[in-house]
């Protein structure tokens, strides 16, 4: 949830959760990482009242990539205009784009008969002739599922990366489709690219 305050007004922001298939955990901190939205920020304009004439402070509340809950109060005491509304956006924030350079392959799995990996910084290249069916976010380690279509079974297979944002790879058989979940250092907003020979998981 994002909370910000301008002019006396506090404008909350709640931020839905984004896997559907992920069941609710009532029980533990509500501020865990299965409330991180996948999108990623583009603008917030915030509409002033015609009585605003200054702005005094700025209260902005974010989650950190542990799940915990972090305020951040800036004084600000300047005039303002009311007919201008006040916008919050990242201009610079970095977007999946598609990787120039090399892709490294993963050796473990380069005898895979289905799937193939190759990773290059924080883009990962998912070779494939299957369909991906879905895709969800899971918590507690951060981790990625993707479930791609697929009839023919195979033993479960588990690789653990040396360094970088990917830390794991596991893959198992489930009648109708695989599931291939990629384990993350930390949590990341991540997006999934459609390309010629599979699809890109790139981490924002």
């Amino acid at each position: 949830m994002k909370t910000i305050c301008v002019a006396g007004i506090c404008c909350v922001f709640a931020l839905a959760r984004l896997n559907p298939f992920e069941p609710i955990d009532r029980s533990g901190d509500r501020n865990d990482s299965s409330s991180f939205p996948t999108r990623q920020l583009e603008q917030v304009t915030i509409e002033l009242p015609p009585s605003s004439r200054a702005l005094r402070e700025i209260k902005i509340t974010h989650q950190e990539n542990d799940g915990s809950i972090s305020t951040i109060n800036r004084k600000v005491d300047e005039s303002i205009d009311w007919r201008a509304p006040l916008r919050i956006d990242q201009p610079n924030a970095r977007k999946l784009q598609r990787q120039t350079g090399a892709f490294l392959p993963i050796d473990e799995l380069a005898t895979h008969d289905r799937v193939k990996f190759f990773i290059a910084n924080d883009i990962m290249k998912i070779e494939t002739k299957d369909r991906l069916i879905r895709n969800f976010f899971l918590p507690r380690p951060s981790r990625v599922a993707l479930d791609f279509n697929g009839s023919v079974p195979f033993d479960p297979i588990g690789v653990k990366l040396k360094e970088g944002r990917f830390a794991q790879i596991e893959l198992s058989f489930h009648e109708t489709f695989y599931r291939v979940i990629v384990t993350l250092d930390s949590y990341y907003p991540y997006a999934i690219e459609k390309v010629s020979e599979g699809y890109l998981l790139g981490l924002n």
